[in-house]
């Protein structure tokens, strides 16, 4: 390991203590670097100044020694070209000549600062030099207004980015520092230091030299948190190594890890803080579930290895486990080896096409970010996975306790939709543990954690195949189904043999499988006000009725005794299946005509509302079928007048779309005066101008059902209305010679 010696700004010109030989005669940052940024006054860039001043200014005027991030460079000739650290040195630059003209310190002492230099431009360079020797005015509240007045100060040196950066910092640290005295005999002290490295040195490559310089032009966040996180570490019991071993690591074998990860300008910055993010988030999970999380990193660094002192170490330990499990390992190669994308595949667990194999990757793009207000970039779901793959490398668990181990989680986490919330996590996470490490499926006790319907049929699963371990990969195959989502309770355990059945049923047109169901029974759903069956063009009506939950044991009885009807499943033994129904049925409940008519089926949400459902559920003739999936305020259709108006073949009846709250519960003819209603037992013809009822024909019935097709009924009707208004027309031309309006 390379070893690394201790240095301020001061002693990296004079010497120090153990050695009178300065290590330097100068610094330079070189033309290839950027330009300085901590000057820049964007809201982020303003905010993170003003955390890096107050712990400088903290360490200086409480006597509390900071040591602050590495820094490497390239030294010939003793003179330094920093490769990391230009930004902190310069800082460090601007700082130390305030203090020292602040508090008067002798000329001679601080001409050392003459060796500090911009090769960037030449109003870069000659600024720093001019500025050495300039006394400014500390009474007034910017000191960089008389900066800006001399004459060694081009009016156009304010463009040059770098000299505009520093006159902002300068200001920032006179606001902070104006009125402190004695700071400059602790910086002489070593008040303020940092670890040094040369490349000669550390040995490095030129690979690794691009990636510890591939910061990139916009300054971020990272090389803050970075110093702030190793300033904390330090503290920890008085332990400068834990410091230097994590500084260590972030530049050499964690940088390895994301570089493979690396944005299109090689910077890795956001990737780390992601992922370091996550982590700090499991762990507020797992030991704070109580306490509200930061959002900002630097914040989370403080709390965690600072604040919360008793867990320090522990939090620590936790964040380096989780990076060191990752280092030497192909990490795509891991998750590609367990996981696969919308297909079953022996040995692996399916996700989502629209979710990427690589889960880590995913977390060092997105975690933290969000598409809306309410849906994350990286969900909760993906935050659990990944958590079962560092728990498989931590733990060393084997290969085959594993894939048998995430099947489980996987399937939780699919069926779990509403449970996969923050509250939950602290549960959520230590079933994971239990499941990943011990292989236990506990019913939790009063610890709401993943979807309960589902915890128990996993744990069903598994005594299932201790006497059917020949059917596990059956098993497995109907799992993953893109339907069932891993819960398989709609078929159940007993039914697996029809998993090849299942599959060649959604093999066929949706339209024809939601039909077949319906001659059997009443498959659907109830989804708190409004009713719910498949559709032929939308799986998540689909999924929902699978879902393992309490009301689909109407689901499981109807779809077990589809299947029993074939071994494999076409249209063509579909619509038989149906054909034999229609032709066979006496009685014409809602069932009957969803199945017959087209008109009654929109086939995007399935979703139905009964006007009696909270007295009759669904024993009304007076159904809505939605065209939007959860608000009756969306366009919706009376079934049976939708159906009359379709088949009518005629431009003398209009429809109206809004049948809840406006004219789509009443078929309206403005060419005969009429408009038509469809009620539970009878339809009714109604004055158009004044509502006086002209006709009502009632629909025939046993006990409520109808026994002769309404719909039928309906287009007779529809054609009376006709042949009567035909009628009196030819009796108004035999009277008058002429055509006049007249109601039926």
């Amino acid at each position: 390991m390379a070893t690394s010696n201790l240095h301020t700004f001061i002693s990296l010109f004079k010497g120090t203590e153990n050695t009178d030989e300065p290590l330097l005669k100068a610094i330079e940052i070189p033309i290839i670097q950027r330009d300085y940024a901590q000057g820049r006054t964007s809201k982020e860039v303003t905010r993170i100044r003003n955390r890096f001043l107050t712990s400088l200014y903290e360490a200086l005027t409480q006597n509390n020694p900071i040591k602050l991030d590495f820094i490497y460079g390239d030294i010939k000739d003793k003179k330094l070209i920093p490769l990391d650290g230009q930004q902190r040195l310069t800082t460090l630059f601007l700082l130390h000549w305030y203090i020292a003209r602040h508090e008067n310190i002798d000329g001679k002492e601080i001409s050392f600062l003459k060796s500090f230099s911009y090769r960037t431009r030449y109003s870069a360079r000659e600024f720093c030099q001019s500025l050495i020797d300039y006394i400014p005015d500390f009474s007034k509240e910017k000191i960089t207004e008389d900066i800006e007045d001399q004459s060694w100060m081009p009016l156009d040196w304010q463009n040059d980015p770098t000299i505009s950066s520093m006159l902002t910092m300068l200001d920032a640290i006179h606001c902070m520092f104006c009125n402190t005295s004695g700071l400059w005999e602790r910086l002489n002290s070593g008040c303020i230091s940092f670890y040094f490295l040369s490349i000669e040195n550390l040995g490095l490559t030129d690979d690794l030299y691009i990636k510890m310089n591939s910061r990139g032009k916009p300054l971020t966040e990272f090389e803050h948190f970075k110093a702030e996180w190793e300033g904390f570490v330090a503290k920890i019991n008085d332990e400068s190594d834990l410091s230097y071993e994590l500084s260590r690591k972030i530049d050499t074998e964690w940088t390895d890890i994301l570089w493979p990860y690396k944005g299109s300008n090689n910077i890795i910055d956001d990737e780390f803080v992601r992922y370091y993010s996550y982590l700090c988030s499991l762990i507020y999970y797992k030991k704070y579930p109580k306490e509200e999380r930061p959002d900002d990193i630097l914040e989370f660094t403080k709390i965690l290895f600072y604040e919360k002192s008793s867990d320090a170490k522990d939090n620590l330990m936790f964040i380096e486990d989780c990076f060191d499990c990752l280092n030497g390992i192909n990490i795509k190669s891991l998750f590609e080896k367990f996981l696969t994308q919308g297909e079953h595949v022996e040995g692996k667990s399916s996700i989502s096409n629209l979710e990427s194999i690589d889960v880590f990757e995913d977390c060092c793009n997105n975690f933290g970010e969000r598409q809306s207000a309410h849906r994350r970039s990286f969900p909760i779901g993906r935050m659990i996975l990944l958590y079962c793959f560092l728990l498989y490398l931590r733990k060393k668990i084997s290969d085959d306790l594993f894939i048998r181990r995430l099947r489980i989680v996987n399937n939780l986490i699919k069926a779990s939709e509403f449970e996969l919330r923050d509250d939950r996590m602290n549960a959520l996470l230590a079933q994971t543990e239990e499941i990943i490490e011990r292989g236990e499926i506990l019913i939790p006790d009063g610890r709401p954690s993943f979807n309960a319907s589902q915890i128990q049929e996993e744990k069903d699963k598994e005594e299932w195949l201790k006497t059917n371990q020949n059917k596990a990969e059956t098993l497995f195959f109907l799992e993953d189904h893109y339907l069932l989502n891993g819960g398989i309770s709609v078929i159940g355990l007993d039914n697996v043999d029809y998993t090849n059945t299942f599959y060649s049923l959604f093999n066929c047109d949706w339209s024809l499988v939601n039909r077949a169901l319906l001659t059997i029974g009443d498959y659907s759903i109830k989804v708190n006000w409004r009713y719910q069956i498949g559709s032929a063009r939308n799986d998540t009506p689909w999924r929902a009725i699978f879902r393992a939950n309490k009301e689909n044991a109407k689901a499981h009885e109807t779809l077990c005794a589809l299947l029993h009807k074939r071994d494999v499943f076409t249209n063509a033994c579909l619509r038989d299946i149906i054909a034999d129904y229609l032709n066979t049925t006496t009685t014409y409940d809602w069932r009957y005509y969803l199945v017959k008519y087209e008109s009654m089926r929109p086939e995007k949400y399935g979703m139905y509302y009964w006007y009696d459902y909270k007295d009759r559920e669904k024993e009304s003739y007076r159904i809505l079928m939605m065209l939007t999936e959860k608000s009756i305020g969306g366009r919706n259709f009376n079934v049976f007048l939708k159906t009359l108006y379709d088949l009518g073949n005629s431009n003398d009846f209009t429809l109206g779309e809004y049948a809840y709250s406006g004219d789509g519960d009443k078929l309206i003819s403005e060419l005969y005066g009429v408009y038509i209603t469809c009620c539970d037992s009878s339809y009714s013809v109604s004055d158009l101008t004044d509502n006086t009822l002209l006709m009502q024909i009632d629909i025939p019935q046993e006990n409520k059902i109808d026994v002769k097709d309404r719909i039928d009924i309906g287009l007779e009707m529809i054609r009376s209305v006709r042949e009567i208004k035909k009628s009196k027309q030819a009796c108004i031309e035999d009277n008058h010679g002429e055509i006049i309006g007249l109601n039926v």
